[in-house]
């Protein structure tokens, strides 16, 4: 079984995250407890019921209304980080470094880090201010992320059809496959009727599902299944935690561990063992 650890956290590495982790927390507190600015967000459209939506008790007249919610962001700033970082180093040794479709193609990396990233900031910005506007932005991201996965495993099955190896350069399917997914990702965010969200992410996960079933089948042993096997637990755990903060379930808005942190908290894991997982096939090749 091949395994791959993208980011081996050295003295240096481990100071950078835990420093801009605890700047983020910072800067929230100094946001709600320092700036004298109160009631920046009314005005802007939002639900009528967003003050009592989430379990975390709202602070609707101050900057950050949910710090909680908004701190366990930092999770996806993690993530978002290493990924880019390994895409740039791939970038830079693309033609010596080519053993799976990821390394062969470092835009996977570049996309899932910027993904990451984005889901960083809307979910941020969505979480301090409950506007209507936010939360659309933050819709946009979760489809970005279900559709990465689904655009991965698109490629490796036409590699597959077609019987090219998936560390050799493809320009057609990969044109193809980025043309198509930038194409249902303007259509999603933009065109989904109201409700209909919900179903379409369903409907995305289960032709992933599909797919990645598909793949594994069909070229077996290429890949380290663990990573994906952290990566479904992950996300069943957050889908769990998001519901509970939905239906209040051992909900106490003023802790400091609420369970939509926690949907976040396990939602970034997963995303990142995700790219674990991708990053992991045909390993026994890699020189990283």
């Amino acid at each position: 079984m091949v395994s791959y650890n993208i980011f081996k956290l050295s003295k240096r590495r481990l100071v950078v995250l835990l420093t801009t982790t605890a700047l983020f927390g910072f800067i929230i507190w100094l946001l709600n407890e320092v700036v004298p600015y109160r009631n920046i967000w009314q005005g802007f459209i939002t639900e009528e019921d967003i003050g009592t939506y989430f379990c975390e008790k709202t602070f609707m007249d101050k900057i950050v209304r949910q710090p909680v919610n908004t701190f366990s962001n930092f999770i996806y700033w993690i993530s978002a980080v290493a990924i880019l970082r390994r895409g740039w180093k791939d970038q830079s040794k693309r033609d010596s470094n080519r053993y799976n479709l990821v390394s062969t193609n470092p835009f996977y990396s570049i996309v899932y880090g910027g993904i990451l990233l984005y889901i960083f900031c809307a979910s941020t910005f969505f979480h301090s201010s409950l506007i209507h506007f936010a939360s659309r932005l933050d819709f946009s991201a979760v489809y970005s992320l279900a559709l990465f996965p689904l655009m991965y495993y698109a490629h490796r099955v036409w590699l597959l059809t077609i019987g090219v190896p998936s560390n050799v350069p493809h320009t057609k399917s990969t044109t193809t496959v980025v043309t198509v997914f930038s194409l249902l990702y303007v259509l999603f965010t933009f065109f989904t009727p109201n409700g209909w969200d919900d179903y379409v992410v369903l409907g995305i996960i289960i032709l992933m599902s599909a797919f990645g079933v598909y793949v594994e089948q069909k070229d077996k042993g290429k890949t380290n299944w663990r990573y994906l096997a952290i990566s479904m637990g992950s996300i069943a755990f957050a889908v769990m935690w998001f519901a509970f903060d939905i239906y209040k379930i051992l909900c106490d808005p003023d802790s400091f561990i609420q369970p939509h942190t926690l949907w976040h908290l396990f939602s970034g894991i997963a995303a990142f063992y995700f790219y674990m997982y991708i990053r992991s096939e045909r390993n026994v090749l890699a020189n990283s």
